[in-house]
């Protein structure tokens, strides 16, 4: 597992191993006054261990037997929503227009990582989960070329990582206040940046305490994948991003 160390001194240790990835062309926002949106995936299933002799993203497919010798439930180990949602973010019209400014994730062992709007997110869990080892062994991930930190672990709390001008807006399916998330992002502040939580496990609910409006989006549980794509075509159309 990964011990909580200062990181500054943990990527200054293994700067000259970091890993190299291919990024992916950003178009440059239009105006640098303009808002954009960041999205934070709390609770993520990142949890890697050992097994066999092999350092590996705990998953439900492929360690089944090895969780249950731990008495841990599987399917609380899923890997695959993170990959999802990431995968939904970095293909939106949204991002390659230059509006997303950063996806942070927190995971449910309390790491907190930074990904820059430039990463290429590998298309199979398996790559992802091959990247995300790591990304949590040598503390920071770099692009091909300019040598960019694309993913980095990054110290807690949040908010220390947001900009003074956001709104930090939360979805729940158990929020009271039920929106139509066009009229919703339609009426915000447009000098605000929006910041997103989405959950990003398989039960539960996300961390609640600094964000500004908890909202509900559907009467149903939907998924991350589902919520972020909802969100992203509503951004779009307000922002008229075609």
């Amino acid at each position: 597992m990964l011990q909580k160390k200062d990181l500054s001194e943990g990527e200054e240790q293994h700067d000259s191993a970091v890993v190299e990835l291919p990024g992916i062309p950003i178009a440059p926002c239009r105006q640098k006054s303009e808002p954009g949106v960041y999205f934070i995936l709390d609770k993520a299933s990142l949890v890697a261990a050992y097994v066999g002799k092999k350092y590996q993203i705990l998953n439900p497919e492929e360690h089944a037997s090895f969780l249950r010798k731990k008495n841990k439930n599987p399917y609380d180990f899923r890997p695959d929503i993170i990959h999802e949602a990431l995968l939904q973010i970095m293909s939106s019209r949204l991002c390659m227009a230059g509006r997303l400014r950063a996806i942070f994730i927190r995971t449910d062992e309390g790491i907190l990582i930074r990904v820059e709007p430039n990463t290429q997110i590998p298309k199979t869990l398996g790559s992802f989960c091959n990247m995300m080892v790591q990304l949590l062994q040598k503390f920071s991930i770099k692009a091909t070329g300019n040598h960019g930190k694309i993913m980095r672990l990054i110290e807690n709390p949040i908010t220390k990582h947001l900009p003074i001008n956001s709104c930090k807006i939360g979805l729940s399916s158990s929020s009271p206040k039920a929106v139509q998330l066009r009229d919703y992002v339609s009426a915000a502040n447009h000098n605000e940046n929006l910041v997103f939580v989405v959950g990003a496990m398989a039960h539960g609910k996300i961390d609640a305490d600094y964000i500004d409006d908890l909202i509900s989006v559907s009467s149903f549980s939907l998924s991350a994948g589902t919520c972020l794509r909802r969100i992203c075509i509503a951004l779009e159309r307000n922002w008229n991003i075609e």
